[in-house]
This record gives structure tokens, sequence and C-alpha cells, in this order.
């Protein structure tokens, strides 16, 4: 029912747009390119089909449509945010296979303690390592998963109580939060990255990133684990069972083997130079991909193609391709200018500051996560809206894109449904669905005033864009 009045909904706003009279201030192309903005919209909430089928689909309608020539229509699949993604995909590969992740995280486990918040906190820790090695929020809850569920297994039993409940919410809201501070933990971050290049020629970073994004999302995760404690405090168990299980895992995998510490040495070097390849003129997707390649070299690496054929998901490539190229002709054609324009009219918004306006637009990104499935989805939606806001505005586009990017990677835990690393741990029946606003609306309200004082104060301090802060609040 939902997806058949979505679909109904899409369509007819689509047609609705394009058979109106001219717009004005929009050229024909820019209407045409709002009735599919517009269409795919509504496609992407009401999940009426698969995201990445929607995605791809964006390129033979802009086409169709006379939006843009093929070239242009396939751009987003020859962005550097594309391969950035599937060199991720090869990285997590090699950390799965070869069970250095594994080794990483019991080792963790059994250095912190066996008590619930040792392990919980044992597991935020892991989070915050795995997001530097392994690219992908959904890699890294599939791969410990399993290893949470056989805790938990050990701790309290086949019958659930807030233990199962304390640990995977850890597991799937830490996961995301830390993501928003490092550029290669989540498909967003790139995407952000690519639309800011695109209207700015500005490459961001990776240490840039680092040192933008990183400090509020430790904030922020350290207080999501601490809020999870206080809120599904869970009753005694037998902490024995657990410690016994994580001694027996360690001594399973044994001394480490060849190939770990050959991934182990990759992954450190390719992680190094993402943190130096500024200074070098190396950019993050070029050291992604020399990353993935030497580890699928012979005798060098460790995995085979096959590997890499088995764990690249084009559900994600699709998806965040399609948004750049829809993106690419909603900016070519002037259609999110004209969306941008419309807004500050409505609103008014031209009558606050640049940070009054940043801030603004993080509260209202953040709580629009209740109605989106999936942060590529919600970004596809958001970037192109928020660089016409810019152009209208008058400010460079990283004050708009960059504190979106951090709301849409790093939060989405309002609501179960949200992402997938989400949906995989409410999926192992310890979670209710009305667990995830309990916690998610605390972390959100918390997330926007930390944000809102990294406008004030932090991003002004490490010049994210000007050093003085007094241009954000008098502009």
């Amino acid at each position: 029912m939902k997806k058949r009045m979505g679909l109904l909904i899409a369509i007819a706003s689509f047609l609705f747009l394009l058979l109106l009279p001219p717009i004005n201030g929009l050229s024909a192309e820019g209407q045409r390119c709002l009735a599919l903005f517009m269409g795919i919209f509504f496609l992407y909430l009401f999940e009426v089909f698969n995201a990445a089928v929607i995605s791809l689909a964006i390129v033979p309608l802009l086409v169709l449509l006379n939006v843009s020539n093929i070239k242009d229509a396939l751009s987003g699949f020859s962005s550097t945010s594309t391969y950035l993604i599937v060199g991720s995909f090869i990285l997590a590969t090699a950390m799965t296979k070869s069970e250095l992740g594994d080794r990483i995280t019991y080792f963790i486990l059994m250095y912190v303690g066996t008590s619930i918040k040792k392990i919980t906190f044992g597991i935020m820790c892991v989070n915050i390592l795995m997001a530097f090695a392994i690219p992908s929020s959904t890699a890294r809850t599939a791969m410990l998963l399993p290893i949470c569920m056989k805790i938990i297994t050990q701790f309290q039993g086949e019958k659930k109580t807030k233990y199962g409940t304390n640990i995977m919410l850890t597991l799937c809201c830490t996961n995301s939060t830390i993501s928003a501070g490092i550029l290669t933990s989540t498909i967003t971050n790139p995407m952000a990255v690519e639309y800011i290049f695109n209207a700015t020629g500005k490459m961001v970073t990776f240490l840039e990133w680092f040192i933008w994004g990183f400090p509020p999302a430790l904030i922020i995760t350290v207080f999501v684990w601490g809020a999870i404690q206080i809120i599904f405090k869970p009753d005694k168990v037998n902490e024995d069972n657990g410690k016994a299980y994580i001694l027996e895992q360690l001594k399973g995998l044994g001394a480490m083997k060849p190939e770990e510490k050959r991934v182990l040495a990759i992954i450190c070097g390719t992680i190094l130079l993402w943190m130096v390849g500024d200074k070098l003129g190396i950019d993050s997707t070029t050291t992604c991909i020399l990353g993935a390649t030497i580890l699928c070299l012979p005798k060098i690496g460790y995995l085979d193609w096959k590997d890499c054929q088995e764990n690249i998901s084009l559900n994600v490539v699709f998806i965040c391709s399609g948004g750049i190229s829809l993106g690419a002709a909603m900016s070519s054609t002037g259609t999110a200018t004209w969306m941008a324009d419309s807004i500050f009219n409505i609103f008014n918004l031209k009558q606050y500051s640049v940070a009054a306006l940043v801030i603004l637009l993080i509260i209202i990104v953040q709580f629009m996560h209740v109605f989106f499935v999936g942060t590529a989805t919600m970004a596809n939606v958001f970037f192109p809206i928020l660089l016409g806001i810019a152009a209208v505005s008058g400010i460079n586009p990283l004050l708009t894109i960059l504190p979106a990017a951090f709301m849409i990677g790093g939060y989405p835990i309002l609501m179960f449904f949200n992402t997938t690393p989400n949906i995989l741990c409410y999926d192992t029946g310890e979670i209710q669905a009305n667990d995830f606003p309990k916690i998610g609306f605390v972390v959100s309200v918390f997330a926007c005033i930390i944000y809102s004082l990294c406008v004030k104060w932090y991003w002004p301090l490490v010049n994210m864009i000007l050093s003085n802060p007094l241009y954000y609040w008098f502009r």
C-alpha cells in the first residue's frame, strides 16, 4: 500500500511540474529537471523500488527529458567519490577475510574488561578504530554483529534483556556517530567532497575533514555511549562467561598470520598516506585505490579479484553515482538555485547571519532523518538544494554542504529504518523499534548543540573558511 501510494504521488508530482506553464525564473531544462527531482524524491521517500534501481534510472531519464547529454548524465559514475567507495569495499574485504578485524576486536574487548560498561566501551573503541580501517559503516556493523551476538548469548542467555539492547544500540549508534569525523568512513562524506569540488574547485582532503569533523564526532560518540548506559542500564549478569568466551576466541585465532600482517601493513600505510596526502599532492581517492590495488597483487597483498567482486556493493555505488549525476544536472540547469531562492523568499532566510543560517540548516537536516531510509538517498535530496542555498546567500558552499554531511552521515539514529546498520541490529530482535527514538532524540539534540558551538567557535578557530568569527555572526 505504501509503495503504491508513493508511486502515484511520484508520477503525479512529476507530471504536474512537467506540464505546468513556464515557471518564472526557471529555464525549460530546469523545469524538466525539477519535475524529475520531485519524482525521484518521492520514489526514494516511499521506497517504491530499490534505491539503486531508482538511482540508475536517473541517467536515462536525464537524457530522455533532454536535461543532459549522456556524457554529463554519467558524470556521477566517473566521479572520485564512486572510486573511493569501490576502493573502500576492497579494504573492508581484506580486513574481514584475513580475520584481522576479529583479532583487533577481541583484543580490545579483552583489554578493557568484561563488565557491561567495559564491554560496550570496548565496542565503541573498536568502532572508532575500525572507522579508519574499514570505510563502510555497513561493513563494520556486519563484521562486529556476530561477535556482539555471541557475547550477548554468553552473558544473558536466551532471554531478552536490556543487556542485549545496550550492546546492539552501542554497536550501531557509535558506529554511525564516529562516521561523521572521518572522510572515508561512510558513503555521504565523499559525496559531499564531490559536491564541494564541483561547486568551488576545492578538494577537501582527508586531513582537513579529520580536523574539522573528528573532534565533535568523538565528543558525541562518547556521549552516545554514556547515554545508552544510563537509559538502557541492564541488570547484573554473569561476567565470567563472557571473559571465557573472549579468551577462547583469541586462542582460536592463534598467532598473527602472515596475511594478517600484510593486510595490517597495507591498511596502516593507506591511513598514513591519507593523513599526509595533501602535503604530497595525493588525494584520498588515489590513496584508496592504490591501497586496494596492492591488496590484490600476488604475494604482496592477500585478495584475489573474486573476493572483491563478491564484496563491492553495486547498490551503494549506483545510489552515490546516480545522485551525483542528478545533483550536477540541478546545478547546471539552475534548478538548485531556483529552489534555494524560493525557500529563501518563503521563509525570509536572508534576515539571518551566516552562522544562524548554518545552525538552522544543521537542525533541519538532522530531524529530517525521520523521513528517510538510507543516508545516501537523503544526501541525494539535500546536497543540490544546499548548494543552491549557498549560491543564493552568497556564502561558500562548504559552509552548507559540510555541516549537512556531518549530520546526514553521522546521526541517522532517530528511527530503526534510517540506515542499514540500524536495520541489521534491529533484526537481531534485541532492540525494539521505539528504542531508537528514545536514544536518537537525546543524541540529535546534543549533536545540534555541539555543531552549533562548532559554527561559533571551533570551525573559525581551525580556519574552516575564515579565521574571523565575526564573519559568521554579522555578515
